[in-house]
């Protein structure tokens, strides 16, 4: 007797794709954006107005609001 695939649905092949990117995003720990030069220029000012390299003040205005995202998501549940 043959084995049979069984068949994925359309929406559970996209899940799955999606859960291997999300932990690929995971595993590497870099996170890419686009932004327009109006707001480059504005980033690249503020850091050097603080002495302190772009990316370094990205991530710490990142990790500042998801603390404060986190702390009001487990207020609310």
């Amino acid at each position: 007797m043959k084995a049979t695939k069984k068949k994925i649905s359309t929406h559970e092949r996209a899940e799955k794709t999606q859960l291997a990117a999300r932990q690929r995003v995971i595993d590497r720990g870099i996170v890419q954006f686009r932004a327009d030069e109006e707001i480059m220029d504005l980033l690249l000012r503020i850091a050097a107005h603080k002495r302190i390299p772009y990316g370094v003040m990205c991530r710490a205005w990142v990790v500042e609001r998801l603390r404060q995202e986190a702390s009001e998501l487990e207020k609310s549940a």
